[in-house]
């Protein structure tokens, strides 16, 4: 073969297959995704997740018309919008392009990972065809942040009563149990309660209805109980619901009755009597897809949750939820603010089935049809956000209803002509976030990456900046939140974290848990993140008190500044009611001089400055709350 040949030819081996025929995907930010891909987020494993809208562009290297076929690959969980089809391995879709002006945009999601997990990732597939039949392969990554990191469960303790399960003996089965006590907690997941004031065995009088609701039975706890009492009864006809008790008793605490008011127990009547229907009990995460709320499969757990939401909240029992829909919803400013509009129900106290109506952000609705193929029934937010007002207070810590925020108050000063990495963190929203500095300027050599929030680069000209950096979330209707920053190149507190340099030791170390995972100079996303046993966290569950992690270089520091990343799993390490910063001086500790305050702020870093001192060793010292312990997810030091 000719030199000229050889050569064309290496080169042509040596381009990239998806040089060409490659079709470009922006986000709403109008960012071009094709290389970072995409984040989704599991909000809490119990809720209908946020989807993402993508927009497509055909390449213009190719003769048309061109389809592509795009596939979500890894999990059964990913799902795109109608038309598409759900698979054992992830979501399938079609697009079609008459010509290269042409543009198409699709929506992806995934479904909630049942309990506590770690975050995932996934790829988008995108198989381009030209009218010639030549195919072009690309691939991005699909980012899953898992936003429950520990188990959530309802915080009031639920007595389920099988006692008068005697006309189908539904309930008998485990895995249909099992199920259904699951789409019940599902909702008293979200609710922030204590326990109500004890109800006496025999003190709380309910009805259950037989097949047809007729040969009504009256029935009562057998024992005494201070959250929520559930019976649960399965009828051959008509159909299935639930209801709350109305006989005039309501919960109370410290003898005062609680607003809403809210009735002390409530029942639940599954029915099933389909000739050819199968009985689904599956609670695996890769069997949802398998559900269907129309056709052969009747699965128990959304059938229960959706029907449990008349029992617990959407009915007309309930004195606020009456209220609501006398005044269509037109007082419930949580409602509209979220949805956009006004959501009335209907005289079933349903939420309306048409599309205006449709949770959302999630797409779906406790109705037959959603944006996405229709599977098992879901909880959304805006189903309980109408809730709320049959009594029920949200648990608004948790994320789906934290509104965007920056985290991170302030920055390291940076040295002059050294490489400077700092992430900036956000909390709330639909965290597919956007990052852009707004007003004034980064120091030259530094960037923001609108993707992951990192400043990073090398700083060239000593000064102090300042400049507004803005961050927007996925949620169309959330308003961008901006903070200032300023930064100080050369002179002051520089040399990058010197944590990683130093040996980590610690005065008490839960077993599952690590002492070295303090200073590995890594970046927390919230002060629950990290996992027992995964060597990420330091904690000292079970002891209290007064506990100390520290840092001890071979050598002696010049110190100006410490970050402090707390932990706090919500199971008994919680922030500390107290700390401080102490340096070694050769014969004792003592507390840093002229600190410039103590914060307790989670889900990010807690700044200290002082005068500099020059030292071997820097503890950190913590005082825990009371009944609770304390951890750290990671500790920097700065001269």
């Amino acid at each position: 073969m000719p030199t000229v040949l050889v050569l064309l030819a290496s080169l042509l081996i040596a381009t990239p297959a998806h040089a060409a025929g490659t079709a470009t995907v922006v986000d709403r930010f109008g960012r071009v995704v094709n290389d970072y891909g995409v984040k989704l987020v599991d909000w809490e494993g119990y809720l209908a997740n946020p989807y993402i809208e993508l927009t497509v562009r055909p390449p213009t290297d190719v003769p048309f018309p061109v389809t592509i076929d795009l596939k979500a690959e890894g999990t059964s969980r990913l799902m795109m919008d109608l038309p598409s089809q759900l698979t054992a391995t992830g979501a399938t879709k079609r697009l079609t392009f008459a010509n290269s002006a042409e543009q198409k945009t699709f929506k992806l999601a995934i479904h909630s990972k049942r309990g506590p997990g770690q975050d995932e990732l996934y790829t988008l597939r995108l198989t381009v065809q030209a009218s010639n039949n030549t195919t072009y392969t690309q691939t991005m990554p699909i980012r899953v942040q898992q936003d429950q990191k520990t188990a959530l469960e309802p915080t009031i303790p639920i007595v389920f009563d099988y006692r008068y399960d005697n006309i189908t003996g539904y309930f008998n089965n485990p895995a249909f149990r099992t199920a259904a006590e699951e789409g019940v907690k599902d909702w008293f997941r979200f609710f922030d309660l204590q326990p109500f004031d004890t109800v006496a065995a025999g003190a709380e009088p309910n009805h259950l209805p037989g097949n047809d609701w007729q040969n009504t039975i009256n029935v009562t706890n057998n024992a005494a109980y201070n959250g929520m009492w559930v019976y649960f009864r399965g009828i051959q006809t008509p159909y299935s619901t639930g209801y709350p008790a109305r006989n005039g008793r309501y919960h109370a605490r410290n003898g005062q009755q609680l607003p809403g008011p809210i009735h002390r127990s409530t029942a639940m009547i599954f029915e099933y009597d389909e000739a050819g229907k199968q009985l689904f009990t599956s609670l695996a995460d890769e069997d949802w897809y398998r559900t269907e709320i129309q056709g052969s499969v009747l699965d128990v757990h959304g059938l229960v949750m959706h029907e449990y939401g008349h029992a617990v909240a959407f009915h007309s029992d309930w004195a606020g939820m009456r209220n609501y829909v006398n005044t269509s919803g037109a007082n419930d400013q949580d409602v509209i603010a979220y949805q956009g509009r006004t959501v009335p129900l209907d005289s079933s106290y349903h939420v309306p089935g048409g599309s205006a109506y449709w949770d959302r952000l999630s797409g779906q609705s406790g109705g037959w049809t959603h944006l996405f193929p229709t599977r098992r029934w879901m909880l959304t937010k805006l189903a309980l956000l109408v809730a709320e007002n049959a009594g029920w207070p949200l648990n608004r810590n948790l994320t789906p209803f934290l509104a965007p925020s920056i985290v991170t108050t302030g920055l390291p000063n940076a040295p002059t002509g050294q490489a400077y990495q700092q992430t900036l963190v956000g909390r709330g929203g639909v965290p597919f976030y956007d990052w852009r500095v707004t007003g004034g300027a980064l120091p030259a050599g530094l960037s923001l990456d609108r993707f992951t929030g990192a400043i990073s680069g090398t700083p060239s000209t000593a000064g102090t900046y300042s400049f507004t950096v803005e961050l927007r979330d996925y949620d169309s209707l959330s308003t961008p939140v901006t903070r200032t920053f300023q930064l100080t190149v050369g002179g002051g507190v520089g040399g990058g974290n010197l944590a990683p340099q130093a040996t980590a030791s610690c005065s008490f170390t839960s077993s599952w848990e690590s002492c070295a995972a303090i200073n590995t100079g890594g970046d927390p996303t919230s002060s629950n993140s990290g996992a027992p046993n995964q060597g990420n966290r330091w904690g000292t569950w079970p002891e209290q008190g007064q506990q100390w992690a520290e840092l001890t270089w071979p050598s002696a520091q010049t110190l100006r500044q410490a970050q402090v990343y707390f932990l706090d799993d919500n199971q008994g390490i919680d922030l500390p009611a107290s700390w401080r910063l102490q340096y070694w001086t050769g014969n004792s500790y003592v507390d840093v001089p002229g600190a410039s305050g103590y914060p307790r702020l989670a889900d990010q870093y807690n700044t200290v400055t002082f005068p500099a001192v020059n030292t071997t060793r820097l503890r950190v010292l913590l005082q825990s709350a009371p009944n609770l312990s304390v951890g750290l997810l990671e500790v920097k030091a700065f001269s």
